[in-house]
Protein backbone atom coordinates (compact mmCIF):
# COMPACT_ATOMS: atom_id res chain seq x y z
CA UNK A 1 0.00 0.00 0.00
CA UNK A 2 2.57 2.39 1.15
CA UNK A 3 4.03 2.36 -2.66
CA UNK A 4 0.94 3.04 -3.95
CA UNK A 5 0.33 5.74 -1.86
CA UNK A 6 4.05 7.32 -3.09
CA UNK A 7 2.96 6.91 -6.78
CA UNK A 8 0.00 8.92 -5.88
CA UNK A 9 1.83 11.60 -4.28
CA UNK A 10 3.85 11.91 -7.59
CA UNK A 11 0.73 13.42 -8.96
CA UNK A 12 -0.25 15.61 -6.40
CA UNK A 13 3.20 17.14 -5.84
CA UNK A 14 3.47 20.77 -6.17
CA UNK A 15 4.71 22.14 -9.43
CA UNK A 16 7.94 23.72 -8.61
CA UNK A 17 10.56 26.10 -10.06
CA UNK A 18 13.42 23.99 -9.84
CA UNK A 19 13.61 23.05 -13.59
CA UNK A 20 10.91 25.06 -15.45
CA UNK A 21 12.48 26.50 -18.79
CA UNK A 22 11.52 28.94 -21.18
CA UNK A 23 10.15 25.88 -23.47
CA UNK A 24 7.72 25.37 -21.18
CA UNK A 25 4.17 26.47 -22.06
CA UNK A 26 1.66 27.26 -19.65
CA UNK A 27 -2.34 26.88 -19.73
CA UNK A 28 -2.85 30.69 -19.16
CA UNK A 29 -1.72 31.13 -23.23
CA UNK A 30 -4.23 28.42 -24.22
CA UNK A 31 -8.08 28.42 -25.72
CA UNK A 32 -9.15 25.66 -23.59
CA UNK A 33 -11.86 23.53 -25.74
CA UNK A 34 -15.24 23.92 -24.66
CA UNK A 35 -15.81 20.17 -24.37
CA UNK A 36 -14.04 19.99 -21.09
CA UNK A 37 -15.62 19.68 -17.37
CA UNK A 38 -14.76 22.71 -15.50
CA UNK A 39 -13.53 20.41 -12.70
CA UNK A 40 -11.51 17.96 -14.26
CA UNK A 41 -10.13 20.29 -17.30
CA UNK A 42 -11.22 16.88 -19.12
CA UNK A 43 -13.76 15.38 -21.64
CA UNK A 44 -15.58 13.40 -18.38
CA UNK A 45 -15.89 14.19 -14.53
CA UNK A 46 -13.85 12.96 -12.22
CA UNK A 47 -14.98 9.46 -10.83
CA UNK A 48 -16.91 10.30 -7.40
CA UNK A 49 -17.23 7.43 -4.75
CA UNK A 50 -21.23 7.60 -4.57
CA UNK A 51 -21.14 5.97 -8.20
CA UNK A 52 -18.72 3.16 -7.13
CA UNK A 53 -19.18 -0.10 -5.19
CA UNK A 54 -16.66 -1.53 -2.73
CA UNK A 55 -14.41 -2.35 -5.23
CA UNK A 56 -13.49 1.06 -5.62
CA UNK A 57 -13.14 1.41 -1.59
CA UNK A 58 -8.60 0.64 -2.53
CA UNK A 59 -8.64 3.22 -5.34
CA UNK A 60 -9.92 6.23 -2.76
CA UNK A 61 -7.78 4.61 -0.06
CA UNK A 62 -5.24 5.67 -2.69
CA UNK A 63 -6.40 8.91 -4.37
CA UNK A 64 -8.26 10.51 -2.13
CA UNK A 65 -7.47 12.80 0.79
CA UNK A 66 -9.89 13.58 3.57
CA UNK A 67 -12.78 12.90 4.63
CA UNK A 68 -15.31 9.34 3.50
CA UNK A 69 -17.59 11.58 1.71
CA UNK A 70 -20.13 10.70 -0.99
CA UNK A 71 -18.64 13.32 -2.72
CA UNK A 72 -15.04 12.54 -2.80
CA UNK A 73 -13.40 11.87 -6.08
CA UNK A 74 -10.68 9.83 -7.97
CA UNK A 75 -7.75 12.24 -9.20
CA UNK A 76 -4.23 11.43 -10.04
CA UNK A 77 -2.93 9.43 -12.74
CA UNK A 78 -5.62 6.54 -12.76
CA UNK A 79 -8.65 9.55 -12.61
CA UNK A 80 -10.28 8.07 -16.29
CA UNK A 81 -8.69 4.65 -15.71
CA UNK A 82 -11.31 4.91 -12.89
CA UNK A 83 -14.10 4.85 -15.63
CA UNK A 84 -13.65 0.79 -15.24
CA UNK A 85 -12.53 -0.25 -11.76
CA UNK A 86 -11.14 -3.60 -12.60
CA UNK A 87 -8.46 -1.72 -15.31
CA UNK A 88 -7.36 0.79 -12.89
CA UNK A 89 -6.33 -1.71 -10.40
CA UNK A 90 -5.11 -3.45 -12.76
CA UNK A 91 -2.68 -0.58 -13.36
CA UNK A 92 -1.74 -0.43 -9.98
CA UNK A 93 -0.61 -3.44 -10.13
CA UNK A 94 1.02 -3.16 -13.39
CA UNK A 95 2.62 0.18 -11.25
CA UNK A 96 3.92 -2.31 -8.15
CA UNK A 97 5.66 -4.67 -10.86
CA UNK A 98 7.05 -2.32 -12.94
CA UNK A 99 8.20 0.59 -10.89
CA UNK A 100 8.38 -0.71 -7.17
CA UNK A 101 9.56 -4.54 -7.08
CA UNK A 102 11.75 -3.36 -10.51
CA UNK A 103 15.57 -3.50 -10.49
CA UNK A 104 16.43 -0.76 -12.94
CA UNK A 105 18.14 1.77 -10.98
CA UNK A 106 16.11 5.09 -9.88
CA UNK A 107 17.85 6.68 -12.32
CA UNK A 108 16.97 5.30 -15.04
CA UNK A 109 13.61 4.73 -14.02
CA UNK A 110 12.72 8.18 -13.69
CA UNK A 111 14.37 8.92 -16.83
CA UNK A 112 12.82 6.31 -18.66
CA UNK A 113 8.93 7.51 -16.93
CA UNK A 114 10.03 10.68 -18.51
CA UNK A 115 10.39 9.21 -21.90
CA UNK A 116 6.86 7.99 -21.76
CA UNK A 117 5.07 11.27 -20.20
CA UNK A 118 6.86 13.02 -23.17
CA UNK A 119 6.06 10.97 -26.23
CA UNK A 120 2.65 10.72 -24.75
CA UNK A 121 2.16 14.62 -24.00
CA UNK A 122 1.47 13.60 -19.94
CA UNK A 123 1.98 17.17 -18.74
CA UNK A 124 0.59 16.29 -15.86
CA UNK A 125 2.75 13.38 -14.47
CA UNK A 126 6.04 15.26 -16.33
CA UNK A 127 5.73 17.74 -14.11
CA UNK A 128 5.59 14.83 -11.01
CA UNK A 129 8.54 13.02 -11.80
CA UNK A 130 10.82 15.66 -13.24
CA UNK A 131 11.83 16.94 -9.95
CA UNK A 132 12.05 13.00 -9.23
CA UNK A 133 14.28 12.71 -12.09
CA UNK A 134 16.77 15.46 -11.12
CA UNK A 135 16.71 13.56 -7.30
CA UNK A 136 17.74 10.96 -8.97
CA UNK A 137 20.07 12.32 -10.65
CA UNK A 138 19.63 13.05 -14.21
CA UNK A 139 21.32 16.10 -15.37
CA UNK A 140 19.00 18.41 -16.03
CA UNK A 141 20.42 18.64 -19.69
CA UNK A 142 19.49 15.56 -20.60
CA UNK A 143 15.67 16.12 -19.46
CA UNK A 144 15.69 19.11 -21.66
CA UNK A 145 16.66 17.19 -24.39
CA UNK A 146 13.84 14.66 -23.56
CA UNK A 147 11.24 17.94 -22.97
CA UNK A 148 12.56 18.97 -26.59
CA UNK A 149 13.04 16.09 -28.69
CA UNK A 150 16.82 17.06 -28.78
CA UNK A 151 19.49 15.14 -30.48
CA UNK A 152 21.49 12.72 -28.43
CA UNK A 153 24.64 13.55 -29.59
CA UNK A 154 27.40 14.00 -26.38
CA UNK A 155 24.83 12.06 -23.78
CA UNK A 156 26.11 9.37 -21.88
CA UNK A 157 25.62 5.64 -23.38
CA UNK A 158 22.69 5.07 -20.86
CA UNK A 159 21.03 8.07 -21.16
CA UNK A 160 21.00 7.87 -24.47
CA UNK A 161 19.92 4.39 -24.56
CA UNK A 162 16.33 4.93 -22.02
CA UNK A 163 15.48 7.85 -24.48
CA UNK A 164 16.17 6.04 -27.79
CA UNK A 165 14.59 3.16 -26.49
CA UNK A 166 11.08 4.90 -25.96
CA UNK A 167 11.31 7.03 -28.77
CA UNK A 168 11.36 3.99 -31.01
CA UNK A 169 8.81 2.03 -29.35
CA UNK A 170 6.08 4.72 -28.09
CA UNK A 171 6.53 6.91 -31.45
CA UNK A 172 8.29 5.06 -34.48
CA UNK A 173 6.69 1.95 -33.40
CA UNK A 174 9.62 0.19 -34.35
CA UNK A 175 12.43 -1.03 -32.71
CA UNK A 176 15.80 -1.39 -34.28
CA UNK A 177 18.13 -4.67 -33.55
CA UNK A 178 20.88 -2.22 -32.60
CA UNK A 179 18.55 -0.42 -29.98
CA UNK A 180 17.68 -3.14 -28.72
CA UNK A 181 20.73 -4.91 -28.23
CA UNK A 182 22.23 -1.75 -26.61
CA UNK A 183 19.56 -2.41 -23.65
CA UNK A 184 20.01 -5.46 -23.37
CA UNK A 185 23.52 -4.97 -22.99
CA UNK A 186 23.57 -2.40 -20.29
CA UNK A 187 20.53 -3.62 -18.34
CA UNK A 188 20.12 -7.37 -19.38
CA UNK A 189 16.80 -8.90 -20.82
CA UNK A 190 15.14 -8.40 -17.49
CA UNK A 191 15.77 -5.03 -17.35
CA UNK A 192 15.22 -4.40 -21.58
CA UNK A 193 11.64 -6.17 -20.74
CA UNK A 194 10.89 -3.81 -17.19
CA UNK A 195 12.27 -0.68 -19.51
CA UNK A 196 8.78 -2.11 -21.61
CA UNK A 197 7.00 -1.83 -18.14
CA UNK A 198 7.68 1.19 -17.12
CA UNK A 199 7.22 2.87 -20.03
CA UNK A 200 4.25 1.01 -20.54
CA UNK A 201 2.92 1.74 -16.92
CA UNK A 202 3.20 5.88 -17.86
CA UNK A 203 2.27 5.55 -21.30
CA UNK A 204 -1.34 3.97 -20.48
CA UNK A 205 -2.29 6.66 -18.29
CA UNK A 206 -1.00 8.69 -21.03
CA UNK A 207 -2.88 7.26 -23.07
CA UNK A 208 -6.55 8.02 -21.39
CA UNK A 209 -5.08 11.60 -20.47
CA UNK A 210 -5.18 11.80 -24.61
CA UNK A 211 -8.57 10.33 -24.58
CA UNK A 212 -10.21 12.94 -22.42
CA UNK A 213 -8.00 15.60 -23.35
CA UNK A 214 -6.99 16.30 -20.27
CA UNK A 215 -5.50 19.94 -19.54
CA UNK A 216 -2.71 20.75 -17.22
CA UNK A 217 -4.41 23.59 -14.65
CA UNK A 218 -3.26 27.24 -15.61
CA UNK A 219 -0.20 28.25 -14.86
CA UNK A 220 1.79 24.81 -14.55
CA UNK A 221 3.95 24.06 -17.57
CA UNK A 222 3.13 21.95 -20.26
CA UNK A 223 5.11 20.34 -22.57
CA UNK A 224 5.75 21.95 -25.67
CA UNK A 225 4.02 20.76 -28.63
Amino acid sequence: MKSFQLFARSWFRPATALLVFSTAITANAQQLPADLNANSLARLPYVQRKDTDAGAKRLFDIFVRGSNTPTDEIKGPLAFAAYNIPVATALLDLHDGAIVKGTLSDHVRELAILVACRETNFDLEWNGHEPAAVKAGVDPKVIDVVRTKGALTGMNDTDAAVIRFGREMLTDHKMSSATFAKAKALFGEHGAMELVAVMGTYAISGFYAIAVDEQVPAGKPRLPR
